[in-house]
């Protein structure tokens, strides 16, 4: 029965670690529209420079785009990292799911912190 019990309890951190890692992927994928957003708008200045629509200075709009395309690679990078993140624990949680055979109630905070909702799974 104890080691059931240890099995629930590390099924239940491993839901959580997979949720926190879940909302930190959420977070760089905003971050990586915004970049990319960013980036875009700035493509499109770089070719009106280019072509003298703009008064904007050319050496400007260059050091202006480098930066966004910075911004992009560095959102690209750290999003990759975490949705592999996402995957490792997603890969746990199934594991331990196959070794306890049911997924425990684990209570999820809302987003105002104000109620709770329980995550209900498939309990014996």
């Amino acid at each position: 029965m104890s080691d059931n019990c240890d099995l629930e309890n590390r099924t239940i951190e491993a839901i959580r670690h997979y949720r926190e890692t879940l909302a930190v992927v959420d977070g760089l994928e905003r971050k990586e529209r915004s970049a990319h957003r960013a980036l875009t708008r700035t493509m499109l200045e770089l070719g009106r420079a280019i072509r003298g629509e703009d008064q904007r200075s050319l050496k400007d709009s260059i050091e202006i785009g480098l930066a966004a395309v910075s911004r992009q690679e560095e959102a690209w990078a750290n999003l990759s990292e975490a949705a592999a993140r996402l995957d490792s624990a997603r890969l746990t949680v199934a594991a331990l799911e196959r070794q306890l055979g049911y997924i425990p109630k684990v209570p999820v905070v809302a987003r105002d912190s104000s109620q709770l909702k329980e995550y209900r799974g498939s309990n014996p």
